[in-house]
């Protein structure tokens, strides 16, 4: 017992799935959760009147948990799980009978529906879940973006009239050919690459397709496609961003599970911060924040910093400037990660770790080291050195390399500014602060073609000097045109 209390410990308050095991080892339960932490600890401290809990608290010796991205991820892999180790007390997900499924009828204008039946092959099926309402939730909020039809009527004998469903927006009306075979496949497509996970190959066709429609000046149909490329992006932060062979490879290693082991943390490090600098010239050093969340790129929470206190190069200083930027406040503190990963060695350890304490932070920081990849820890002397075949190393790689692609981009981008505005240089009267000034209000060559000498004036740029600076640029511009 004292075991599971440990380890009840280290559940992080995030999605998953967990697995319940006898005293042989075998898994006879498995569950998902939106918060671990809540739901598996309800085992071992339940009371009351739920059977279920009662009965499986006596037969449980210990238990496993796989963190994930979002609700829907757990979802998937717990059906995954459930037909894999085919438990003894899950007996409702064995027979398809029993849980819901998502068919899509085989048809010119396919149905999309919710059902509970064997599946049969005129059809394509998805699941079974064991959430019918996140599931119904599901589909009415994509079914807004793809209008296919729910409806089990026979739409092709001309005697159906159009619904509600169709007013409301959530059926393209194909029971009174207001839409075509072809375009009610690409509605169809978009569900199905949903389910499948698919997103980015389908993210590609949207983009073809809108290209297509902007090509034709159909501005209404490619605003509608725009829509649901935008949906994409929204649904990564509530449904699944894995394909499901991605998601069940993700569990079989478990890899945050051990990295929890390794790292010898409190908590399970679901939530992971990545940080990096990029430097080479003083005054265009940049830093970056990335996120993973259930072991995958998160990318919504991604920051960038221009830093603003550190003159010359001095990395450590630099991290420190991001780490304080990014924990002085308490909105910003809200959120705290489970685990901070900072590119190099121990001197940009123990830079971050002093950031931290002076917020009174207890949050477990790494660093990793380029080359012979090596993590330092900080109640550790000797860094860790993993073998390069460990998919914990590879997450933490990933992790590092983002962070320094993340960095690297947005350095390029400032440096790539900088070029085109190099001319002012050469404009006497012009200092750094002006031009600096100049770039943060005029973010490229063109802007200055709408720019009159008041704007310069607004931004403290004397009269005089605004008027040589507006007929450069313009001189700029069109030796730019004629090259």
């Amino acid at each position: 017992m004292e075991q599971i209390k440990n380890k009840l410990k280290k559940l992080p308050d995030s999605p998953g799935v967990y697995l319940m095991k006898d005293k042989d080892g075998n898994v006879i339960y498995v569950g998902k959760a939106s918060s671990l932490s809540k739901r598996v600890s309800s085992y071992f401290t339940s009371s009351g009147n739920n059977t279920k809990l009662l009965v499986l608290s006596e037969k449980i010796y210990d238990f496993e948990v796989i963190p994930v991205a979002s609700e829907a991820e757990a979802l998937i892999l717990e059906n995954q799980l459930i037909k894999k180790y085919q438990p003894k007390y899950n007996t409702n997900l064995k027979d398809d009978k029993s849980y819901p499924l998502l068919k899509i009828t085989k048809e010119d204008f396919p149905s999309v529906q919710i059902v509970r039946e064997k599946k049969r092959k005129d059809s394509i099926y998805f699941g079974p879940f064991t959430n019918k309402k996140l599931l119904k939730e599901t589909i009415r909020f994509l079914r807004k973006f793809y209008p296919v039809r729910n409806c089990k009527k026979d739409i092709y004998s001309g005697k159906v009239k159009l619904c509600i469903q169709y007013h409301i927006g959530r059926c393209s009306g194909p029971c009174e050919n207001k839409i075509g075979k072809e375009e009610y496949h690409k509605l169809v497509e978009g569900i199905i690459a949903f389910f499948e996970g698919k997103y980015k190959e389908f993210e590609k066709k949207l983009k073809k397709w809108m290209a297509e429609e902007v090509e034709k000046l159909n501005f209404e149909e490619a605003d509608k496609i725009k829509k649901r490329l935008f949906l994409l992006n929204e649904l990564s932060k509530k449904f699944p961003i894995r394909q499901e062979e991605d998601l069940y490879k993700y569990s079989e290693e478990n890899t945050l599970f051990n990295l929890t082991k390794i790292l010898n943390l409190k908590k399970i490090p679901n939530l992971i911060e990545g940080y990096d600098v990029s430097n080479i010239r003083g005054d265009l050093a940049v830093g970056s924040k990335v996120v993973f969340l259930g072991g995958i790129p998160y990318k919504k929470e991604y920051r960038r910093y221009k830093i603003k206190s550190v003159e010359g190069i001095d990395d450590y200083k630099m991290l420190q400037e991001i780490l304080t930027r990014r924990f002085d406040s308490e909105e910003e503190r809200k959120r705290l990660p489970d685990l901070i990963l900072v590119d190099g060695g121990k001197g940009q350890l123990n830079a971050a770790l002093s950031v931290l304490k002076k917020y009174n932070l207890n949050i477990p920081v790494i660093s990793l080291a380029k080359k012979e990849e090596k993590i330092y820890l900080d109640w550790k002397k000797q860094p860790i050195k993993l073998d390069f075949s460990k998919p914990e190393l590879q997450l933490l790689q990933r992790v590092r390399n983002e962070a320094h692609r993340f960095a690297i981009f947005y350095h390029r981008k400032l440096r790539s500014k900088e070029f085109k505005f190099s001319f002012l240089d050469e404009i006497e009267g012009i200092g750094e602060k002006t031009k600096k000034k100049i770039i943060m209000n005029f973010p490229n060559l063109n802007s200055f073609l709408k720019c009159a000498v008041e704007d310069l004036k607004k931004i403290g740029i004397r009269e005089k000097l605004a008027i040589e600076i507006i007929k450069r640029t313009k001189e700029v511009i069109i030796d730019e045109k004629n090259k």
